[in-house]
């Protein structure tokens, strides 16, 4: 049992198992170090008193990148490098986010032909699933917004953050948080609102399973008024097949509309909780449009063949938030032993993460459909599009 808090964790904060060619990486020498080494700071954990200095799970260091670019010229396109910080753990946005060290962000930009100074495009923020960005999906998605006339802006949380190509999938959900996927959306949102072809008050953002969520995360005002408080907030949100068990613990939003789209057989999505998520959203003043795609499952857009993903866990049951005042990690409304504490460093956040595990022990389900369905795809896609050419006045 001693990988049962890692395991429990990294499955209880990406929402659900890994779709299609999301599937767990082979495990290499280097991820079975990793683990062994999370092995060992678990048991220090779970002896350790609540008042002794905090354990740490090593966490990789940040990639030595070129130069983070502050203003975008209105000819820039391809690999970005940016500004992003990385809080970890909602307690650290609630509480010393300002403080944080800004370290260097990477995304792509797709630009439309035609977009210049004199000829301003809307843009979208694309954040990628748990598995990163994957062939058939993210990168698609923006060539597809460009060819609308709209740009888009691929975010690779991972790789910034010390995440390599043969990380084991528990140790990058681990190592790259929801929370920092919040923080790089907002980041995000400053750096396109510099370039001069983009307009910035036509900026939206979009999101797949894990993104999906953080797209309706973002949507929260109180992360608009801490992360990017100095310019217009997303003109809209698009949530694709992300799971509603987790919410932030305040029903207050930036106003912004909002689009969900899932299928019905995708076990991962609880319909009924996704409703009342959505009135809260209507509740405080955000417009709600929602589809639920016949037959469809999860990651739909992915080239892998559609199957009954069997091995696939998911959260049902119970419900995630944040204690609205210290942004400790409730599961129904309670806090576990582990929770963080604000002079707290990242690696011992981590720690902390591993711990939470314990706290769902019983909220979860098995199996759910994945894969490649091209008529969901399809449907999804003009939903999408006219969502998009609505809300930005195309």
């Amino acid at each position: 049992m001693k990988m049962h808090y890692l395991l429990a964790a990294a499955f209880w904060l990406t929402a659900c198992g890994q779709a299609a060619n999301e599937t767990l990486d082979v495990v290499t020498d280097k991820s079975l170090e990793d683990i062994a080494t999370v092995e060992a700071s678990q048991d220090d954990l779970k002896t350790t008193a609540q008042a002794a200095p905090p354990k740490e799970l090593p966490l990789p260091p940040y990639p030595d990148y070129p130069a983070a670019k502050t203003k975008l010229a209105a000819d820039d396109s391809g690999v970005i490098y940016y500004p992003i910080k990385s809080p970890y753990d909602f307690s650290r946005v609630l509480n010393g986010y300002d403080a944080l060290e800004t370290h260097t962000g990477k995304g792509t930009l797709v630009m439309p032909e035609g977009a210049s100074a004199d000829n301003p495009v809307p843009a979208m923020v694309i954040l990628p699933g748990s598995g990163g960005i994957q062939k058939g999906r993210e990168m698609e998605y923006a060539a597809l917004f460009a060819e609308n006339g709209i740009a888009g802006f691929v975010v690779d949380y991972y790789e910034p953050r010390g995440v390599k190509p043969d990380t084991v999938y528990q140790m990058k959900t681990m190592i790259a948080t929801e929370v920092d996927v919040m923080s790089d959306a907002y980041s995000a949102l400053k750096i396109l609102g510099t370039d001069p072809a983009i307009d910035a008050s036509r900026i939206g953002v979009t999101g797949y399973s894990y993104g999906g969520m953080a797209t309706r995360y973002v949507l929260d005002d109180r992360l608009k008024d801490i992360m990017a408080p100095d310019v217009p907030p997303f003109a809209l949100h698009m949530d694709i097949y992300g799971p509603c068990h987790q919410t932030l613990g305040h029903q207050g939003t930036t106003g912004a509309p909002y689009l969900a789209i899932h299928g019905d057989a995708d076990n991962s999505v609880d319909p009924a909780l996704c409703q009342e998520v959505y009135k809260d959203l209507e509740a405080a003043g955000t417009k709600v449009e929602s589809h639920v795609i016949a037959g469809a499952g999860h990651a739909w857009e992915n080239a892998a063949p559609m199957r009954e993903f069997s091995e696939g866990s998911f959260v049902r049951g119970c419900t995630f938030s944040f204690d609205p005042e210290t942004g400790a990690f409730l599961v129904d409304g309670k806090a576990g032993r582990f929770q963080p504490t604000p002079e707290m460093t990242r690696p011992q956040r981590a720690m902390v993460r591993a711990g939470l595990g314990e706290l769902a022990g019983t909220c979860v389900g098995q199996g759910y459909t994945v894969g490649n369905n091209p008529e969901a795809d399809k449907k999804s896609k003009v939903f999408q599009l006219d969502f998009m050419k609505r809300e930005f006045g195309l």
